[in-house]
């Protein structure tokens, strides 16, 4: 039986791709220089000394090494907790106090509750689109492992392989050097005028609970805001390149799914998709588990985002009903890499499994025909529950209120 070409989505960025340390492949070239006598123990000494990480691993890390020099920096520049001085208070005191007087914000990092829900969607977003990338390179080997190969012709094999060249070419060309260096600038310069944004205009102009203009209420926020440029540059630097690392990797993420979507079209019009394994449940979501793993790695990095985006919307930036417009975006853009590519799934596997109770229909004697018909129905088509799956869709349409009804009902607060 012909085994199928395989996506390799880890081509879409260099972290997502096994290599060896710089400092290994510089030891294996310095030991060429040795009599090949004594090359064996050094040789072997390096391979045992070699510990591969994997690329979740290395985001992790990654993830975590930057998280902690955020909060030594903070810690360092006086950032972090708040200070001393008795006549700043904090700024939710006063949206939640009868007193409305003001004398001093004060706004520090483990303060900002904003700031550290922004935060964490920062670290977590290549996290998600980690988990992402090893799915999607097990999508076609879970399929074929199902029984999808058997359902196809040689023109259909051949016509597949074609298509899995192509994604992955698209895959490449996202991963190359020049096209990952005009990502990141271009998320640089637009994390820069997002900051920039915030720096002329302040912070928290929605939350004003005093009688002052809202000029200078978001004034005195961000003048003690842990972010603020004038009083702790190195923070300001730090944020804006944690907005950056986040940014970029999630365009990639979206441009990964956006390809992944014209593949799974197309393989699906060749006759290649999600299939469900009908004979034999070898994972308890009749094979379909790496499915469920990416479906549900999704749909959680849909949700985190679209709270980053209204905590940001709602708290630093002033909400006004002309962000729906914003947040709309954002949700046409992830229902295209998310609600459009589980439809495709969820009728090729129908149509799989409507093919399997067919041959059933034909193939069984009456006496066991029904039963095992109602086997086939008792799972649902996609590895997730329908209800569940039909809750979070229902909450995630009616996110672009939010930012239209909040200013009006902290208002009335």
């Amino acid at each position: 039986m012909a085994q199928l070409k395989s996506l390799e989505p880890q081509l879409i960025g260099g972290v997502f791709r096994s290599s060896a340390p710089v400092g290994i492949r510089l030891a294996m070239r310095l030991l060429r220089r040795l009599p090949r006598s004594r090359r064996e123990a050094p040789r072997l000494l390096i391979r045992l000394l070699y510990w591969p990480l994997t690329a979740k691993t290395k985001i992790l890390l990654i993830s975590l090494v930057s998280s902690v020099t955020l909060l030594v920096l903070a810690a360092a520049g006086g950032a972090l907790v708040p200070s001393a001085d008795a006549d700043r208070r904090w700024a939710l005191d006063y949206v939640f106090s009868d007193d409305t007087e003001l004398s001093g914000v004060s706004l520090c990092l483990l303060q900002d509750l904003a700031g550290l829900i922004v935060l964490a969607v920062v670290f977590v977003t290549p996290i998600f689109f980690c988990q992402q990338v090893q799915a999607i390179a097990d999508f076609v080997p879970m399929n074929e492992c199902n029984g999808g190969v058997a359902r196809l012709l040689p023109e259909q094999i051949r016509r597949h392989d074609t298509l899995v060249r192509r994604t992955n070419g698209w895959f490449r060309r996202l991963g190359g050097r020049g096209v990952s260096a005009a990502i990141a600038a271009a998320m640089a310069i637009g994390t820069t005028l997002l900051y920039r944004f915030v720096n002329d205009h302040g912070l928290m102009e929605t939350w004003n609970p005093t009688p002052l203009p809202d000029s200078v209420w978001r004034d005195e926020v961000y003048a003690g805001w842990w972010a603020n440029w004038h009083t702790h540059p190195e923070m300001a630097v730090a944020l804006c390149a944690a907005g950056t690392y986040a940014f970029y990797f999630l365009v990639k993420q979206l441009a990964m799914g956006v390809v992944f979507t014209g593949y799974l079209y197309r393989s699906s019009v060749i006759g290649f998709g999600v299939t469900p394994n009908l004979k034999f449940d070898s994972d308890g979501f009749q094979g379909l588990r790496p499915l469920r793993r990416f479906m549900l790695w999704t749909y959680g990095s849909a949700l985190a985002h679209m709270t980053g985006l209204l905590v940001l919307f709602m708290v630093w930036l002033p909400a006004a009903p002309w962000m729906v417009f914003i947040v709309l975006g954002v949700m046409l853009v992830d229902m295209l890499v998310i609600v459009y590519p589980s439809s495709i799934g969820y009728h090729f596997a129908l149509k799989v499994k409507k093919d399997h109770v067919v041959s059933l229909y034909a193939g069984l004697p009456s006496d066991e025909r029904e039963a095992a018909i109602a086997q086939v129905w008792a799972n649902p088509v996609l590895p997730v529950t329908t209800r569940k799956a039909v809750t979070g869709i229902g909450l995630y349409l009616l996110a672009p209120a939010v930012p239209a009804l909040f200013p009006v009902l902290f208002q009335h607060l």
